[in-house]
């Protein structure tokens, strides 16, 4: 009977564990460029609006798939999380911050779940896997600091809310929303997120219109990761952008007019 029990604990540490080897075989096809970038002064952030990306701002690592891989797992099965699993070359080939994953790892992670099971998943599992992320130089120099708060996450938002109004004092989150199907008295997820906010005229864009319509549209700061879909959207409502690399905060700044 024990051993029953924590079976489903050991396949799932396995699957988590073949998708991080998997990703640094991804990692060293590709060597990352020792020239040295142009250095500009870092912005102080206190008293100031900072804008973040969650998965490769707040977090050092941009990847997805392991939260989706958790929620799966825990808020599901381990049959779940094995189709999850079997759909990741597809998310390979998309690219896992496409529009086309995003939706695929989030049929399949929360079709047919109670968004209790996902709350609770959200409150109780992804914080410890968040903080041990966490990026401290952007914590400590600019987001801890600043007077107000805004994060933006491509994963649905139940799965960052609860942790970045709770751990982070975020006073603002914006997310893709997942939809929703009553049956009975039950409400079960139907893994369909709505209007996607990396798209143009998108969910994001418009609270970001809405939150930035003072003080001339335009958040103090802006921190995003490299090769994110979010930079182009965060260019149009922030003065500063800093951009983060695999070794913390860089040394590239963009300032607009």
């Amino acid at each position: 009977m024990v051993f029953h029990s924590i079976l489903p604990k050991i396949g799932a540490h396995w699957l988590v564990n073949l998708y991080r080897s998997v990703r640094k075989l991804r990692s060293l096809q590709t060597k990352p460029s020792t020239v040295a970038a142009s250095a500009c002064t870092i912005p102080a952030a206190a008293g100031r609006t900072v804008l973040c990306d969650f998965h490769g701002g707040i977090l050092r690592s941009r990847a997805l798939f392991p939260y989706f891989m958790l929620v799966a797992f825990e808020g599901g099965s381990i049959l779940r999380a094995l189709l999850l699993l079997v759909s990741f070359p597809l998310v390979w080939i998309l690219g896992e911050h496409s529009d086309a994953s995003l939706r695929v790892m989030a049929f399949v992670t929360f079709v047919g779940l109670r968004p209790r099971d996902a709350d609770l998943v959200a409150r109780a599992i992804l914080p410890k896997f968040y903080m041990e992320k966490l990026n401290a130089e952007v914590y400590d120099r600019l987001w801890l600091p600043a007077k107000r708060k805004v994060a933006v996450t491509s994963t649905p938002k139940v799965m960052a809310e609860w942790f970045l109004e709770e751990y982070m004092a975020a006073d603002i989150v914006v997310g893709n929303e997942l939809q929703m199907i009553k049956v009975g008295c039950r409400c079960y997820f139907t893994g369909l997120l709505g209007r996607l906010g990396q798209l143009p005229g998108g969910m994001t864009e418009k609270v970001l219109r809405s939150e930035f319509g003072v003080d001339g549209g335009m958040a103090d700061v802006a921190v995003v990761g490299r090769s994110n879909p979010l930079n182009q959207l965060f260019t149009s409502y922030c003065k500063c952008h800093l951009y983060v690399s695999g070794h913390g905060l860089t040394a590239h700044c963009k300032t607009g007019p």
